[in-house]
C-alpha cells in the first residue's frame, strides 16, 4: 500500500493531526492527515474521501508536493505529500482515525508542545522559509 499525507492549509496555518494509538501506521503520532490507501485508490480520489469523512469539506484538487522518507518506529515509510485545495471549514470527526487535530503556523513549530517526526518537522519549516 502507499502513504498518502495531505497539507491542508487555511490563512497560513496548515492542519496537523494526532492519530489514535490503534489507527497504523504511525499510531499515536503528529502528522498530516492522510494514512495508506488501497492499491486502487489515487491520492486525489483518497483526498475527497478524507475530506468528506473525515472534514466535512469539500476537496476541489490535489497537486504534488513532495515525497519524503518518515521513520514509523523501525520501519522507513515513503510518503507522498500532496497539497489540497478545499471549500468549507474543516471540522473534526472524532469517530476517524485521529485523536485530536490542531493548526499550526509555520513560524510556531518550535513551540509546539507535539512531537513530530523530524522529516515532517524539516518539511514543514521549508514551509516557513518559503513563505
Amino acid at each position: 500500500m502507499r502513504i498518502y499525507w495531505f497539507l491542508i492549509e487555511n490563512e497560513g496555518a496548515f492542519l496537523l493531526v494526532q492519530r489514535k494509538d490503534d489507527a497504523p501506521p504511525f499510531a499515536g503520532r503528529w502528522v498530516l492527515p492522510g494514512g495508506e490507501a488501497p492499491q486502487s485508490e489515487w491520492p486525489d480520489q483518497m483526498a475527497r474521501r478524507i475530506g468528506r469523512d473525515e472534514f466535512g469539506v469539500d476537496v476541489m484538487g490535489t497537486e504534488g508536493f513532495k515525497t519524503i522518507g518518515v521513520k514509523d518506529g523501525q520501519i522507513e515509510r515513503s510518503i507522498d505529500v500532496y497539497r489540497l485545495g478545499f471549500e468549507g471549514m474543516p471540522h473534526f470527526r472524532e469517530s476517524g482515525p485521529y485523536a485530536e487535530v490542531g493548526w499550526a503556523e509555520p513560524g510556531d513549530l518550535e513551540d509546539l508542545d507535539v512531537e513530530l517526526p523530524a522529516e515532517l518537522r524539516a518539511l514543514l519549516e521549508g514551509l516557513a522559509r518559503d513563505n
